[in-house]
Order: structure tokens, then sequence, then C-alpha cells
């Protein structure tokens, strides 16, 4: 029985469960499991891992306050202007049960769309979320290499996850949800090359799996808190790549790499300015209606997920620092 769950600040805050300025952008309500023995992975990167020193009320650079679940399930008919429900996950025994019941109440109360973010579970477990309301589900990959991800969050960390494991259990999910509604996410500044990011992007857009792209966000109590956020011109070029994989405008012969491993695009230059003058590339990706307003950043930048439509300046400052030299 689910007693307890977690909300991010700015879900509480526009449901009346806590005091600060409302965002107008706020489009998805983020609900998380809770469970007092914890997650059992200890990713080095998360304020949840098992070894973290780091607040449990954290969830990236983001607070994440608990609450009675009734009183959240009370107050959803406040948050009618939500796009989309996401249920983020630990990784616990009974979380598969959790999410369950969660994603069931939560339908009594609202209709909307619901996301959940959740480790490898088996494929009958994913049917049963989806008979339960599920629409997307996203299995995080974070690190884009076998030897990356066992030193991140895998056996190397004595943690639960295996590449391997991921692979399949992103696979079955576009099996159980179809194509367009399973997600990954790549966490960029882990110590990964450009290259490799970019390959990572092309696999998962061979298998028809959507990428959430994350900058690396160092938190105070986690095994990185001292590492510096990505450079912005290489987040830059793999957000551009990422849409124009997604939209399918790109090839993959269509990108090529200097000797340093930073990406080019072999296309019209002109044209390609054309295609990202909307800014779109550049806005949270993830699924339809999920923007995590400052989950990577703060309000006073620099922005590397924009929560909002961005304005003419803020597409042309953007376009003109990557393409100055074109």
């Amino acid at each position: 029985m689910v007693d307890s769950v977690r909300l991010s600040l700015g879900t509480a805050i526009t449901l009346g469960l806590e005091v600060g300025p409302k965002m107008d952008f706020f489009t998805t309500a983020f609900i998380m499991t809770n469970s007092e023995t914890g997650c059992i992975a200890n990713c080095e990167f998360c304020p949840q891992a098992r070894t973290s020193q780091s607040s449990p009320g954290l969830l990236s650079r983001i607070g994440w306050p608990k609450f009675e679940f009734d009183q959240v399930l009370n107050k959803l008919d406040l948050g009618n202007d939500f796009e989309r429900i996401c249920i983020q996950s630990l990784n616990y025994r009974s979380v598969v049960d959790d999410v369950e019941q969660i994603t069931k109440m939560v339908k009594k109360k609202i209709s909307r769309p619901i996301s959940t973010c959740i480790h490898p579970i088996s494929i009958e477990e994913m049917q049963r979320l989806k008979n339960a309301g599920i629409t997307n589900i996203g299995i995080a990959v974070d690190a884009c290499t076998p030897e990356l991800f066992d030193e991140i969050k895998g056996k190397s960390r004595h943690g639960p996850y295996r590449w391997d494991r991921h692979m399949v259990a992103i696979s079955d999910a576009v099996k159980v949800f179809g194509e367009g509604n399973a997600t990954t996410h790549l966490i960029v500044g882990l110590g990964e090359t450009e290259k490799e990011a970019a390959e990572f992007l092309f696999t998962m857009a061979e298998k028809d799996i959507k990428v959430a792209l994350f900058a690396f966000t160092g938190v105070k109590g986690t095994a990185l808190e001292e590492q510096k956020q990505p450079m912005l011109d290489v987040y830059r070029r793999l957000q551009i790549l990422r849409y124009l994989l997604t939209d399918g405008k790109i090839l993959r012969s269509q990108v090529n790499f200097d000797k340093d491993g930073v990406i080019k695009f072999n296309v019209d230059i002109e044209l390609l300015k054309q295609i990202l003058s909307a800014g779109t590339a550049f806005q949270t990706s993830g699924c339809v209606g999920c923007n995590r307003p400052y989950y990577n950043e703060r309000p006073r930048g620099p922005m590397y997920n924009y929560p909002h439509s961005l304005s003419p300046d803020e597409v042309s400052t953007i376009l003109g620092n990557l393409f100055s030299d074109a």
C-alpha cells in the first residue's frame, strides 16, 4: 500500500502543497516513489544512491518534499493544466507494485498521459504497468558506453545494473509500449567523448528509442559532486543531432567528426539554421509535455535545456555561437 510519495518542488507549488513562485510553463506533474529503505542502486551522480551523503529529498538539483499520497490525490484536480504525469521510481523490491497502484489512483483523479522512469524490469512487469495506465516508459542508461556505464552505475559501483540488461529492457519497452513511447536518458558530461555520445544517439534512433538529454549536474554529497558540467557547445551539438535524428531530418552518413571527435554536420548550413530557427532543438527533450524546469541549471543560466519556447534573440545567440565560422 502506497502511503507517501515525493513531489518535485514545482509540482508541489502548482498543487498548492508548497509556497513559492508558480511557473506558467510548468507542464508535467512529477511524482517520485518513496521507500524508507531507500534505493538499492549506487549511481555515482545520484543523490538517491545507496552510499550517497546527499539529502534524500533531492533528485539532481531539484528538491522533492514528501507528502501523504492521499493528500496529493486530493489536490490533483488543481493540476488540470498539466500535460502529463511522470512517476519517477527508486529501485526497491516492491516498486513495480507501487508504480502500478500510483498509476491506477492517479487515473481516477486526472485524465492525462502517465509516464514512468524505472530500472530494467521484466516484459511481464512492463505489461502490468501498461495495463494499469502507463503510456510511456523510460529506462535510463545515462552513461553512453558499456565501460563508462560500469564505472558510473554498474559492477564497479557494486550496483545492480548491467549494460546488457539495460539494452534488453529498452528493446522490450518498444515491444510493449510501441514505437515512440519508449525513452532512455543520456547524461552528457560523465566522462564520455562527443563522438561516443553521438554514436549512442545513432544507436538509440535505430532502435526507435527516444533520448532525453541531461547535462550533468554535480550535487553535494554524491561521488561526482566536484565534477564540472559539460561544455555548452558540445551539449548544443548533441541537442541538434538528437533533434534531427528524432525527426528523421538527417542520415548517419551526413554526420562526420573532425580529428578531435567534434561533430560536423555534412549538410547545407543555411538550411540547417532554418530547421533550427524555431528553437525546439534546444528545449527539454523527453516525453511530450515534459520540460523539467531548471533540473540541470539555475534560472540565471547557463541554460542547457530551455523549459519554454525560445525567443528569437535566444535562438539567434545560440546559432551565432555554434556557426560563427560557417
